[in-house]
């Protein structure tokens, strides 16, 4: 350890000793701080950025750390480190030198989806990262090979957890098909698709740590990952392997939108000339890793090309794909911003009906998830989302869906939005348009627009009326669980929770009351002044007592201003727009004063002169109310 962090670049010791502080870390001397006061008596504490420091302190104080997990964690981040330089080195091999084998590594990292897909947690203790070795010469011209495959069921929680594990050799010999113990609550097997039932899940012994110390060995240095759609298998294995192919970023259909990629069958037919499996057939892990392993090797042993054309076969088959799709669909409805307490068994009270719930995770770490629910027929479904109370409004794909508002089983309150999966399809057949419609299409066009704009202003008067009856918390900090925030403010209401938008920061939550004038009340019960946000809101610290006895702190902030200040805003901006408009006029008259006089100049003048009198008017008007205003605010003002 000693060796590897004192030939570390600057930039990644920087890096440690920074986690090192975000994770609160301490080593023998105590945290980085306690560190530069024993370790530098000249400046201590007061230097503490550690871009500042030389590579000697930053290397002392990471071998301050003794305890297990601490050095494990670090040479994890090292090894991290040192694996995503490699692979940067890969992106910048000269063609001309490389093996085919590792043409189709560069091919996957230079993907433009790969810095996305591939980028795991890999710090958590939980994950295993390989190592590539010291020598790069060695790694680049290593040929060997394995391909993985995992099948996968969605937990309670809405996240996946894999359950059968499959991986094949260069020579397609099966080195590993095993069952895995998931090590939550399984919500839906999909035996379906995996193949895989409750029973093959109760035979089942290994975990995913077993899993990962029977493939330690075939990972040796430089050997390739193979996969289709390889990051999910890695995700769920909790294995971060730098060397990879991904089939599905290698090979790429002609004449495509970027992000379509082949699907494992398509290829197998197109380039293998097999069928992977028959319509309707479940997967096997291991023969789709043999069959990830067999499209490197057309590529590497037979030279086919990676562009492939879209066969009318293929072309007809997504057809057909899409109108499956869209039948299912019918069936459905899609539940989404589901935060993140609420577990699957709550959403089965949101609906009515009977239907199967199938949790997707969410795609940020404490983020909304979503569900799809299955009815038995399109007329079930439909029923369902009309017993939903609530207007219909439409998504941004023109859908419809309504926003539900339930009760948890711990008494607290939740939102989401239940949503259709297809647009409701219009019963009557299309009417030719007669002549006097065509006539009239410009004039209903513009009715639309006005229409429209009339609906827009309708929308957000109802927004701002609707906003009036919330409040917002704040810089809430991430130890405090939401329901820790029923003590921060009084008062009948409902908490909505907002993830935080970057790890290890604060979150918000919106509180809604059935009034405006509660929501004033409640705020108004907040002790301390209120004070104005950078947009102009009034807000409020709140400091209270957590049930475990520590205190924290957070900011109650309206969602709208009060009327009084918006009236005084808006007459201010009105007696500037005034003001400009009086000297534009004062303007335009010295100019016609100074031009030589005639009877229509002279008329204009005194046009001028009389607007210029009625705004002075109005400026005298526009004064008289906010002095009102000023009045009646100081007035509410010494009374509260």
């Amino acid at each position: 350890m000693e060796h590897k962090l004192a030939t570390a670049e600057k930039k990644m010791l920087v890096d440690l000793v920074k986690l090192v502080q975000r994770r609160g870390l301490e080593g023998e001397n105590g945290g980085w701080k306690e560190f530069l006061n024993v370790y530098d008596k000249k400046f201590g504490s007061s230097l503490s950025d550690p871009a500042r420091r030389s590579n000697d302190v930053l290397v002392a104080f990471l071998m301050s750390f003794k305890k297990k997990e601490d050095m494990q964690l670090i040479a994890r981040i090292m090894q991290c480190s040192a694996n995503r330089d490699l692979i940067e080195k890969f992106k910048e091999e000269s063609p001309a030198k490389e093996t085919p084998e590792q043409r189709l590594v560069r091919l996957t990292i230079a993907h433009y989806q790969y810095p996305t897909a591939y980028s795991f947690p890999s710090h958590s203790k939980d994950w295993f990262v390989t190592s590539l070795g010291k020598k790069k010469s060695k790694v680049v011209k290593s040929t060997r090979m394995l391909a993985i495959d995992c099948e996968m069921v969605t937990c309670e929680d809405g996240t996946d957890a894999v359950v059968r594990v499959g991986a094949v050799d260069r020579d397609l010999k099966v080195v590993l098909d095993k069952f895995v113990k998931p090590e939550k609550p399984v919500l839906n097997y999909k035996t379906d698709i995996t193949g895989v039932t409750a029973e093959d899940l109760e035979r089942a012994t290994l975990s995913v740590t077993d899993i990962q110390k029977k493939l330690r060995r075939f990972l040796s240095v430089g050997t390739i990952l193979v996969g289709h759609g390889l990051h999910n298998d890695l995700e769920v294995l909790r294995i971060d392997h730098a060397r990879v192919i991904d089939t599905s970023f290698v090979y790429e259909f002609a004449n495509a939108p970027i992000d379509k990629r082949p699907s494992l069958n398509n290829l197998c037919k197109y380039v293998l000339g097999e069928e992977l499996r028959m319509a309707g057939a479940a997967h096997n892990c291991v023969h789709d890793a043999a069959a990830a392993m067999k499209l490197v090797l057309a590529v590497v042993e037979k030279g086919v090309e990676t562009t492939i054309q879209q066969t009318p076969e293929m072309l007809e088959a997504e057809k057909a794909r899409h109108e499956a799709r869209h039948e299912a669909g019918k069936t459905q409805l899609f539940l989404h911003r589901i935060p993140p307490h609420v577990s699957s068994q709550e959403l089965q009270g949101v609906l009515t009906g009977d239907f199967t719930v199938d949790v997707k995770p969410p795609q940020k770490l404490g983020g909304f998830h979503t569900a799809v629910l299955d009815f038995s027929s399109p007329e079930e479904a439909n029923q369902a989302f009309e017993n939903v109370e609530g207007d219909i409004g439409k998504d941004k794909g023109g859908l419809p869906q309504k926003e539900v508002a339930f009760q948890l089983s711990s008494g607290l309150k939740a939102k989401l939005f239940v949503r259709k999966m297809v647009h409701d399809e219009i019963s009557a057949p299309k009417r030719a348009r007669t002549e006097e419609e065509e006539n009239n299409e410009s004039s209903s066009k513009r009715q639309k627009r006005e229409d429209e704009s009339e609906e827009i202003n309708e929308a957000v008067v109802n927004q701002r009326e609707d906003d009036k009856k919330k409040l917002l918390l704040h810089k809430i900090p991430l130890s405090v669980p939401s329901e820790e925030l029923q003590g921060a403010i009084s008062g009948n209401f409902t908490l909505e929770t907002m993830p935080a938008r970057r790890k290890g920061k604060y979150y918000n939550a919106v509180v809604s009351f059935k009034s405006a004038e509660e929501a004033n009340e409640a705020f108004e019960n907040v002790r301390g002044d209120a004070v104005k946000d950078q947009g102009g809101l009034a807000q409020k610290m709140v400091a209270f007592k957590l049930s475990s006895g520590s205190g924290t702190c957070l900011y109650v902030r309206k969602m709208v201003q009060d009327e009084s200040e918006e009236a005084k805003e808006e007459n201010v901006n009105h007696c500037k727009d005034h003001l400009k408009e009086i000297e534009a006029l004062k303007e335009k008259l010295k100019a016609k004063d100074f031009a030589n006089s005639s009877e229509g100049q002279s008329k204009e003048i005194e046009e001028l002169k009389l607007k210029l009198k009625a705004k002075e008017h109005q400026i005298i008007a526009q004064d008289k109310i906010i002095a009102n205003l000023k009045a009646k605010l100081e007035k509410k003002q010494s009374k509260s």
